[in-house]
């Protein structure tokens, strides 16, 4: 399993930043990753002083997906009757609570993409609430070609972010897309040039998300997905 090392947490100001710190891996996840960044998502949320969640990685990639290499954990198993064995990686039982967990942070919560964003990093972006990207990023989901499903719950999300002609090649035949296509349906917010540091660049934009009023942030983050599923006549009385 990673080293503690391999997740890294770092504030610059408002705006802490989660980084994914292992390069040799391109920073694939193991369980030890997941149990950190729903650890880290929590933390934050709790902390008056951080106003800003930013999720990347170091090296030449965001996220290449799940370590399917990884050793399994060893010791008393923590996640013991929660976890799904899937043969090519385990624990989606698990990562359903770490994806949440990110999606339902009361603030601003932002996924800068560079290199490979793929599979479970595909699916952590989705549940942020603003994903930056550079232009030659490879990003989606072909877990589909190994045999597997969306397992962290991205089938859910996605066609309540993208219009349902954006979502069947990425869902059905895995197909992966740069930044500009992913730009083009709106999957992703802001594109950078290939190559950027996108916690350098994307620096402007993440200081103006900590300028904004936290309460009405939190408020109307709560009330747009609770109202995601909601007939049009309940999210009104829902809403205030």
């Amino acid at each position: 399993m990673s080293g503690d090392s391999a997740f890294l947490v770092e504030d610059d100001g408002a705006v802490r930043h989660l980084i994914l710190n292992r390069p040799d891996k391109l920073n694939a996840l193991d369980l030890d990753q997941h149990v950190r960044i729903k650890n880290a998502v929590e933390g934050a949320a709790a902390e008056p002083g951080v106003r800003v969640l930013a999720l990347s990685g170091y090296g030449r990639a965001f996220c290449a997906g799940d370590d399917l290499r990884a050793d399994a954990p060893t010791g008393e198993d923590p996640l013991a009757g929660r976890r799904v064995d899937l043969d090519l990686g385990a624990g989606p039982a698990f990562l359903l609570e770490s994806a949440a967990a990110l999606r339902s942070c009361p603030k601003p919560t932002v996924a800068m993409m560079h290199g490979h964003a793929l599979g479970s990093g595909y699916d952590y972006s989705l549940s942020c609430d603003f994903r930056l990207a550079t232009e030659d990023v490879n990003y989606g989901d072909p877990r589909i070609h190994r045999g597997l499903w969306a397992a962290e719950g991205w089938s859910y999300k996605l066609p309540r972010l993208v219009h349902q002609s954006a979502v069947t090649p990425i869902a059905y035949m895995g197909e992966t897309m740069n930044g500009a296509a992913a730009h083009a349906v709106g999957l992703v917010h802001r594109l950078y040039p290939p190559g950027a540091d996108l916690r350098l660049a994307a620096k402007p934009f993440l200081d103006e998300l900590a300028t904004l009023d936290s309460a009405a942030y939190a408020a109307t983050k709560a009330h747009m997905l609770a109202a995601l599923d909601l007939a049009f006549e309940q999210a009104l009385r829902y809403s205030p």
